[in-house]
């Protein structure tokens, strides 16, 4: 996620890492040089079966302008959703771990094997979270998960198809035997349950976001229909703007091809691109939040992590 230092007015007119310019450049140029030729072949050998007028132009781009704003939203909505999950992911882990606090052990003294225990149930809460990033970001976990988990489990976790969902199933087990062996009261086990039926729903719904993006045909229609406009757009405005007709092509397709982009950019919010979520930074907060919940003092803490170069990962 970009997180400019310099949130001024020119500093967002002129900066470029994380612009849809990155990715719309080619583009502008292809229709700038095209226009640029029809141009020269209108003006210059008077050719007028070239020209057009402007009013086909004018109503397909009010309703291109209105489509285009509609998928955007569209694509805004998945990327608000999953920094919502994640929102809440923050928030059951922290009252997974208070619960464990609170309910274990159920009657006995507190002693150090309770609190081993306990400390191994608070660690798998921040596998969890590190596992479920990499799930959504198709790399591999184990180097991160394996400090946080025992490790016969990361063994059996090789063959797993869904990591973070093994981690979940393996923690009910371990709350049932804390049950079964007196640790647990009958009234409390339900409530840890739910929170491991919300750090499943959570899963479900970032699961959800990157397994349904936007309709296939939805993004090629949108993409022909720019591609198609911005390229005839010199024939229509040629006989009015004349040798200005590519600087204004250009500038009228910076606009719409970089419309066009945001919405590729936030469909799919988990990955790795600047314009992505900071899943890396909201799973060091859970890791910190929960080491901190369970003892752990400020200077052993890992440090929050910040921006490089103006982006969040």
């Amino acid at each position: 996620m970009i997180i400019p230092e310099d949130k001024s007015w020119f500093s967002y007119l002129t900066a470029v890492r994380g612009s849809s310019v990155i990715e719309t450049w080619p583009r502008i140029l292809i229709v700038t040089l095209f226009a640029t030729v029809v141009t020269i072949v209108k003006l210059h050998f008077n050719v007028e079966s070239y020209s057009m007028t402007t009013t086909p132009f004018s109503l397909v781009g009010l309703a291109l302008a209105v489509f285009l704003g509609f998928r955007n939203k569209e694509a805004y909505d998945r990327f608000w959703e999953g920094r919502k999950f994640w929102g809440a992911l923050i928030n059951v882990s922290r009252s997974f771990t208070r619960q464990l606090h609170i309910f274990l052990p159920a009657k006995t003294e507190v002693g150090p094997e309770v609190t081993a225990r306990r400390t191994a149930l608070i660690y798998r809460s921040i596998a969890f979270a590190h596992a479920l990033r990499h799930h959504l970001r198709d790399t591999d976990p184990t180097p991160e998960i394996q400090k946080w988990l025992p490790p016969d489990e990361i063994a059996s976790l090789a063959d797993s198809r869904n990591i973070p969902n093994a981690i979940m199933h393996r923690t009910g087990e371990l709350l049932r035997a804390e049950w079964r062996a007196g640790n647990l009261h009958d009234w409390h086990l339900p409530v840890l349950e739910q929170s491991l039926t919300e750090f499943t729903s959570i899963q479900g719904g970032c699961e959800r976001i990157k397994s349904t993006p936007i309709p296939f045909t939805y993004n090629e229609l949108t993409h022909r229909i720019v591609a198609t406009y911005c390229l005839a757009l010199p024939l229509g405005l040629v006989k009015e703007v004349g040798y200005l007709t590519p600087f204004v092509v250009a500038f009228i397709s910076f606009a719409f091809f970089g419309l066009d982009e945001i919405g590729d950019e936030v469909e799919q919010p988990f990955g790795m691109d600047d314009n992505h979520l900071p899943l890396t930074a909201l799973s060091r907060i859970i890791e910190v939040n929960l080491l901190q919940e369970n003892g752990t003092s400020i200077d052993e803490l890992p440090p929050l992590m910040q921006p490089i170069d103006g982006v969040l990962h």
